[in-house]
């Protein structure tokens, strides 16, 4: 087997995955809006789901994008779980579109002079219009195109060769199952079902597989695309889970009534529908097994729907946040609750501010502690982040829960005093997060100044936090209120004095006009930082000023 037919074959299959990739990027950077906004429309009911991502996978040639994109509306709650398989089921389907495309033209055409010319004409207009971004785009789609069938062609020519070398005939003797291991496996390492084809209908017009053979490798393609979605939503919500197995599962059934009723299908191809065309008969063989599980599969979506909501309910969201479960739900008692839920998400966004600033050892520590802190895991600011947010949120559904026992007025206005101080709980942990990169950078800057903001900042927040702490411990209510506009008036004032030294060092050329923006910022993220924590106090204990927004 002469080794330059399979450096041929393999550069081919390089170039088409190449191409494949350009194009979903290019596709995705031209329509990024209006894709999203297309499924959105067109995800509110099941047949619309199925129909429209259809549309849009076969335009955009990656199932995978138009799955991540479903997972992040159905996070968001855009659409509903149902409507999501409903994405799933239409995806598989637009991703014959390709298929089709590959078996009517690039085998029935001298791809290779198109595409070189394509390349050739295309590359050069790119190069020349690289500010006018429509005209970019629309060259950069027919130079992807140029290179992915550039690259069928080599798989092409090489596969012709490498069939003398090659008898995967011989494979037949273990029956066609292996060839769906065979179409699991390529299409799980290289993650494109569309190439998997490719590949397949290059080695029916090599003549290395029949068609049996080949519709079994399109099987195992089917699953083998949905791996990467299942590695991507395995450790997300449950939603995410849902979706993510869900995608998984559905492609296992179909792969199922596909090879239970592969010869059957095959037969009627053949012999009823008369295509005698083996590229274009197993195209016609993946749109329909495609659409064959999709009529079959629609029926049972409810339940399937049911029984994963079921699979995944005991990782419940609120596992990613800090909310208690089993609370209560009648205005009496729940009131209370809420207010306590509310108190725990403050302090835990205090907690993270401490984090972020690095305070939560004390300063005279012995070698043990120190050993110990080093041996810690290091916070991860994104998850922590998202945990206080998904926290608010499970505060929200709890209070819409409440809502629905209907509660008196005073009572309706006293817990959403408590929600807002959830809100500015969370206001406050994002002001620190946002300057959590600067904070490091002045903790490694050569400038004395930058360096010793870190030292400032930290010694400030901590007599903010005892300012905190005695505000929270205060006995008289009448006192919470003037000891929270105190705090708030201390801390306007301090970042008033800290912007007039900045601009002092600034004039000095003690500081650069950036550095000084940036020590600028910072200041005023602590102080919002400070005033949301103050008015999620006031709010906690509007019963002090009348049931009032507590607004500073």
């Amino acid at each position: 087997m002469p080794y330059t037919d399979a450096w041929k074959f393999l550069a081919g299959l390089g170039l088409f995955l190449y191409g494949m990739g350009q194009l979903e990027m290019v596709l995705k950077t031209v329509s990024g809006r209006s894709l999203k906004l297309f499924l959105k429309r067109n995800t509110q009911n099941l047949f619309k789901s199925i129909v429209g991502s259809a549309i849009i996978t076969g335009i955009v040639q990656s199932s995978s994008v138009v799955s991540l994109i479903v997972l992040a509306f159905v996070e968001s709650g855009i659409i509903t779980f149902r409507n999501a398989m409903g994405v799933i089921l239409g995806t598989n389907l637009g991703t014959t579109l390709d298929s089709w495309i590959v078996a009517s033209i690039g085998f029935k055409l001298d791809i290779d002079s198109y595409a070189l010319s394509i390349i050739a004409i295309t590359s050069i207009c790119m190069f020349f219009f690289q500010k006018r971004k429509k005209l970019y785009n629309l060259f950069a789609v027919f130079f992807a195109l140029g290179i992915l069938f550039l690259g069928l062609g080599y798989m092409k020519d090489g596969a012709m060769e490498l069939v003398k070398g090659v008898d995967l005939k011989s494979y037949s003797a273990y029956g066609t199952f292996v060839f769906v291991i065979i179409g699991f496996i390529i299409t799980t390492i290289i993650q494109s079902s569309s190439a998997t084809v490719a590949i397949t209908l290059t080695a029916i017009y090599s003549g290395v597989l029949d068609f049996p053979s080949a519709a079994a490798m399109v099987i195992g393609s089917e699953i083998g695309t949905s791996i990467k979605l299942l590695l991507l939503g395995s450790k997300g919500s449950a939603d995410k889970k849902r979706v993510a197995y869900g995608n998984f599962y559905y492609n296992i059934f179909t792969a199922a009534i596909a090879y239970i009723f592969m010869h059957w299908i095959i037969y009627v191809i053949e012999q009823y529908i008369g295509i005698q065309d083996h590229l274009i008969g197993l195209v016609f063989f993946q749109t329909t097994i495609n659409t064959l599980s999709i009529v079959l599969f629609v029926p049972f979506l409810n339940i399937f729907s049911k029984w994963l909501e079921k699979r995944f309910q005991s990782e419940h969201d609120r596992h990613n946040s800090y909310i208690s479960d089993n609370l209560p739900v009648l205005p009496v008692i729940a009131i209370d609750a809420l207010r306590n839920e509310v108190h725990q998400l403050l302090n835990k966004s205090r907690k993270f501010s401490r984090q972020l600033l690095n305070f939560e050892a004390p300063a005279n520590q012995g070698l043990f502690d120190n050993l110990k802190a080093l041996a810690q895991t290091p916070v991860n600011i994104e998850e922590e982040y998202y945990k206080l947010k998904q926290t608010e949120g499970d505060i929200l559904e709890y209070h819409t829960l409440i809502l629905e026992n209907n509660p008196g007025k005073q009572d309706s206005n006293l817990m959403q005093l408590y929600v807002n101080a959830g809100r500015q709980s969370v206001y406050a942990a994002k002001a620190i997060k946002d300057i959590a990169h600067n904070l490091k950078e002045f903790n490694a800057s050569a400038n004395e100044i930058l360096f010793g903001q870190c030292q400032l900042i930290q010694d400030e927040w901590m007599a903010f936090e005892a300012v905190l702490k005695t505000i929270l411990e205060s006995v008289k209510k009448e006192d919470l209120s003037v000891l929270v506009q105190q705090s708030y008036n201390d801390a306007l004032l301090l970042e008033e004095q800290h912007r007039k030294k900045v601009m002092t060092q600034l004039k000095a050329g003690e500081l650069n006009e950036i550095d000084a923006s940036t020590v600028l910022n910072v200041y005023r993220a602590m102080f919002s930082c400070k005033k949301s924590l103050l008015s999620a106090i006031g709010n906690l204990d509007s019963e002090a000023v009348l049931q009032q927004p507590y607004n500073l």
